[in-house]
């Protein structure tokens, strides 16, 4: 009896990590994504593979941010769960946004895990450049940070979702989400460090609708993506060799959440 309790113990831990292990993306989860001038919402911080719960606590959360009406108002966060959470006062009409940067760190993975990573997120570059440098079969440091960003419409529509927050990475909607008449795709465009970021891999997830490639982003970093009604999380990673000592690639990782009509 005590040996089938042990193994379930650590049948159960297994699980646990492995779980753990999966919760890859940080995104932002609004209460509501349409709400009232005046009205205070609550926003969920999430970390998971899938959408839209959290499957894991996010612990190095930095620079929560309310943009609204050219002010940036500091959100404080508090453990809620497996996710974070804060509050906002939306005063303005219009869109708003919400922005959060999950701090860098680094993953030391061995060979096999860091190439199945690459080719899952689209980074066969990375793999190729590996290949030509004899750098296969070795193991990597990767120090990787991520920028979640939300749109939530209070009362009436406006320009507001366009607004670049000036993240270094970016994915920025060039039409109204809550405008997209059936069957219209969303078309959108991603900056790095001010530029249009050009071959990025984009992914796409709905409650419904499991993480999917929707394509690459052309020369000025524009894709459009095919969206239901309905909470979508778009996200993106760009790597390159990392220029610190501590890494041998960096990457910089960008969702985005919102509601499609």
């Amino acid at each position: 009896m005590k040996i089938t309790r042990c193994l379930a113990s650590v049948f159960v831990l297994v699980l646990v990590l492995a779980h753990t292990a999966s919760a890859h993306y940080t995104f932002i989860m609004p209460e509501k994504f349409h709400v009232s001038p005046g009205e205070t919402i609550k926003l969920g911080f999430h970390s998971a593979d899938t959408f839209p719960d959290s499957t894991a606590l996010a612990k190095r959360l930095t620079d929560a941010t309310l943009h609204a009406g050219g002010k940036a108002v500091p959100i404080s966060l508090s453990e809620d769960g497996k996710r974070m959470v804060g509050v906002a006062t939306v005063t303005n009409n219009g869109y708003v946004i919400a922005t959060v940067v999950n701090a860098a760190s680094i993953e030391n993975m061995k060979a096999e895990s860091f190439t199945k990573y690459l080719k899952e997120e689209g980074l066969n570059h990375i793999v190729d450049a590996r290949a030509e440098r004899g750098e296969t079969d070795n193991p990597a440091r990767e120090r990787y940070t991520m920028w979640a960003k939300t749109l939530v419409l209070a009362g009436t529509s406006n320009d507001g979702y366009k607004t670049a927050i000036g993240l270094p990475i970016e994915i920025l909607p060039e039409k109204d989400p809550a405008a997209l008449k059936s069957g219209e795709p969303l078309p959108v465009r991603i900056l790095f460090q001010g530029a249009p970021a050009k071959n990025l891999e984009v992914m796409a997830t709905s409650a419904t609708e499991k993480s999917h490639s929707v394509g690459k982003t052309d020369t000025d970093g524009r894709i459009l993506v095919t969206v239901a009604p309905g909470p979508w999380r778009l996200h993106t990673i760009l790597m390159e060799r990392s220029s610190k000592e501590d890494a041998d690639w960096e990457s910089f990782w960008a969702t985005l959440t919102f509601q499609a009509q």
